[in-house]
Formats: C-alpha cells, sequence, structure tokens
C-alpha cells in the first residue's frame, strides 16, 4: 500500500509539472507577441505590391506618376489621349478608391470652399464662374505633395482652349483628409498677378481721372478679370478724390502723372511743366508714400527739348480707342479686338461709362487669347526692357 501510494503521489506531481510547462509554453509567445511593436515597413495589406504591380501590367498608357511616400494609398497616374487617368489603392483593403472618398465627410464643405478660393486667386472671374455653374469633370493628380485638379469636358467661352487646372497644396488641407500627405515647409499659391513672360502681353492705360464717380468701377473691372493697369492722373482731379488715389494704388494697379492741370507740353516753358509735375508728385507721395515714376503728356504733345530735360520716361501708345469720340463699347471692343498685338500700349480715359463698361467684354476676350493684361511698368519688365528718363515709349514690341 505505501509503494502504490508513493507511486500515485509521483503521478500526480508529474501532471503537475506537466500542466505548468505547457502553460509556460503558452504564455511566454502571447507576451511577447501582446507586447512587441508592430513593424511599420510592413504593408497593411500584404497584397499591396502584387495588386500594383497588376494594375502596372494592364495599362499600355504611359505611367507618369506613382506616389513613394504617401500613408494610407497608392496613387498611380497615366496620361491617355491628353488626358490623365489615376488608381487610387486603399493600402488597409487593398480597393481602389476615388479622390473625394478620401476627404473626412465633415470636411467635404470646407475643402469645397478652399477649392473656390483658391481658383479666384488663380483665374479670372469669369473662369471661376463657369466652373461653378458647369460643374465639369474633376480629375484629382494625388501628389505626395500636393493635388492638382483638372478639370475636363468645360465649355469655356471665346473658345478659349486653355487646360485649366488648380494646385492645392497640402497645407491649404490640413485635417481634411483620411491619409497622411508630406507637408511642404515652404509653398507658393498659384496666382493670377504672377504675370508669365511665356504669354502675350498688353499695357492697358487710362487718362484724365480720377473720377469719385467712375474710378472704382474701372478697380473692380480689373480685378474680376486679374488685369492690372496705368492711371495717368491729373493732379487737381487727384485733389478731388485722394480716396480714388489710395484705392488705386492699394489695388496693385499703377498710377503715373498726367501732369497737374491737364497742360499741353509743347505750348509751355519746361520751368512750367516741371512745376506741374512737381504739384503732382506731392500730392501722390502724400497719399500713398511712394514716388510717380511715369509720365503722360496731355495729348501725346512733346518735343525733343522736353524729352530731354523731363527727368522720367514718357509713355505714349499705339493703340488709341478713341473712346472720348465715340462713347460706343461696341467700338472699343472690336477696335482692341481687330489692332491688339503683343506688347501694345493701349490708350483709354477715366471719365466715360462705356469705357468701363466695355472692360467686362474686351478683358476676358484677351485673357482668353492668351494674353497678360498689365501696367506699364510690369510689361517693361515682362519683355525685359528698362524703362529710362530722357526716353518716349510708344510700345514694348
Amino acid at each position: 500500500m505505501k509503494y502504490s501510494f508513493k507511486k500515485g503521489k509521483i503521478i500526480i506531481w508529474l501532471v503537475i509539472i506537466f500542466s505548468i510547462v505547457v502553460l509556460t509554453c503558452l504564455t511566454i509567445p502571447y507576451f511577447f507577441l501582446k507586447n512587441r511593436e508592430p513593424e511599420t515597413d510592413i504593408p497593411l495589406t500584404p497584397n499591396i505590391e502584387a495588386i500594383v504591380e497588376e494594375i502596372k501590367a494592364s495599362q499600355s498608357a504611359p505611367l507618369v506618376y506613382e506616389s513613394t511616400k504617401l500613408k494610407g494609398i497608392v496613387s498611380l497616374v497615366y496620361e491617355e489621349n491628353a488626358r490623365y487617368k489615376s488608381f487610387i489603392i486603399d493600402t488597409k483593403t487593398g480597393q481602389e478608391i476615388e479622390f473625394p472618398s478620401l476627404i473626412k465627410t465633415e470636411q467635404q464643405e470646407a475643402f469645397h470652399n478652399k477649392e473656390i478660393e483658391l481658383l479666384n486667386l488663380k483665374y479670372p472671374e469669369f473662369i471661376v464662374n463657369t466652373i461653378i455653374n458647369n460643374n465639369p469633370t474633376r480629375f484629382y493628380y494625388v501628389k505626395d505633395n500636393e493635388i492638382i485638379i483638372y478639370y475636363y469636358d468645360l465649355e469655356l467661352p471665346y473658345n478659349m482652349t486653355e487646360q485649366i487646372s488648380l494646385k492645392i497644396n497640402y497645407n491649404e488641407i490640413k485635417n481634411m483628409l483620411l491619409y497622411t500627405p508630406i507637408y511642404d515647409l515652404e509653398y507658393q499659391n498659384e496666382n493670377a498677378y504672377d504675370f508669365s513672360s511665356n504669354k502675350k502681353s498688353v499695357a492697358l492705360t487710362f487718362d484724365d481721372g480720377p473720377t469719385k464717380k467712375y474710378n472704382h468701377y474701372f478697380l473692380e473691372a480689373l480685378a474680376r478679370n486679374k488685369a492690372h493697369a496705368t492711371f495717368f492722373m491729373v493732379g487737381n482731379m487727384m485733389q478731388g478724390c485722394p480716396e480714388c488715389v489710395k484705392n488705386t494704388y492699394d489695388s496693385g494697379n499703377e498710377i503715373g502723372s498726367h501732369s497737374y492741370e491737364h497742360m499741353n507740353l509743347k505750348t509751355h516753358s519746361i520751368a512750367s511743366f516741371q512745376t506741374s509735375l512737381q504739384k503732382v508728385e506731392d500730392i501722390y507721395t502724400a497719399l500713398t508714400g511712394a514716388q510717380i515714376k511715369l509720365v503722360r503728356p496731355p495729348y501725346g504733345a512733346y518735343n525733343k527739348t522736353n524729352l530731354e530735360n523731363i527727368n522720367t520716361p514718357l509713355i505714349l501708345w499705339n493703340l488709341d480707342t478713341e473712346d472720348w469720340r465715340y462713347h460706343d463699347v461696341n467700338h472699343i471692343v472690336e477696335y482692341i479686338k481687330n489692332n491688339v498685338s503683343d506688347g501694345s500700349i493701349i490708350l483709354m480715359h477715366e471719365l466715360y461709362e462705356t469705357s468701363y463698361q466695355a472692360l467686362d467684354e474686351i478683358l476676358p476676350w484677351l485673357y482668353a487669347n492668351g494674353y497678360n493684361v498689365v501696367s506699364i511698368s510690369e510689361l517693361a519688365k515682362l519683355k525685359n526692357k528698362p524703362l529710362e528718363a530722357n526716353h518716349a515709349y510708344y510700345n514694348f514690341k
């Protein structure tokens, strides 16, 4: 009996020890697996690489972009028949998705508002309104540090053929997305006033103002169409509307002198004309803190002696709309359409309702036909032609 009891006791201990060993073997791996840091370089979906390779193999069009740093998605962009197409793969599910689904639901309206805000920065109002009203096909070119929206099937006015697109840097839409992009430390939004030297350019000029009645209409028309102009102002008119001078200056447009009292340079002494110019200078500097850099002689009248004794560039023109004579919107528009060319200086006046009304027809047409509409100084810079004192400029061809 003693032997049997001892034998049974040994068996019980063996069972206990075996159980402890089994439990230990099961528990230790679980403990280490539970507390192990996940490997960040392992894809969330093991077959993402295979999915991407399968897409690449199925495409005959050239691959123009492949994301390398985005967290949460893979983006492939192809170009075919002058249009882009893309594949966006969710790395969590391996499913192909559309870009709008990557915007947080509660941020959809904010993203739309940001798109419109940046469109208004880049394009004239007539293009932005066309996009809003027509709701064209949008293609989203998803890159590591930005997205580019291309607007396809957009019926633009004036037979315009420019491809309309918009870059949105990810810094502009932080916290709106369901994936993690790359944020640039510095970036520059697209701005219509960054005039391109690769486009044709013309300078628009307005004489004889400013007028309290019409000045703001001219400035608004220019702003709507992302254009600049040079206003050659008369000193006594500036005194009558100082806010016009400040508003014109603050809007990014240029102000030149047209003498204090619209003086004919050829029929007055150099001294009297210089006195007249100085009075304009004093008014302008008091209002803006800046200095007059350009002069337009009233009536376009000057001679060699005048030119040699005025220490400022004289700005004339090569296109005269004669808006003062005809007071006709259609005449102004058709004259510019039929005569404008790269480097032209266009003469108009700030005194007439028909002149600013013509702007909303001719400025979109000029933009659609590939023109920057700029101030005199901007035109000279775009054409790489320094403005020099004692020189007269009729155009910048």
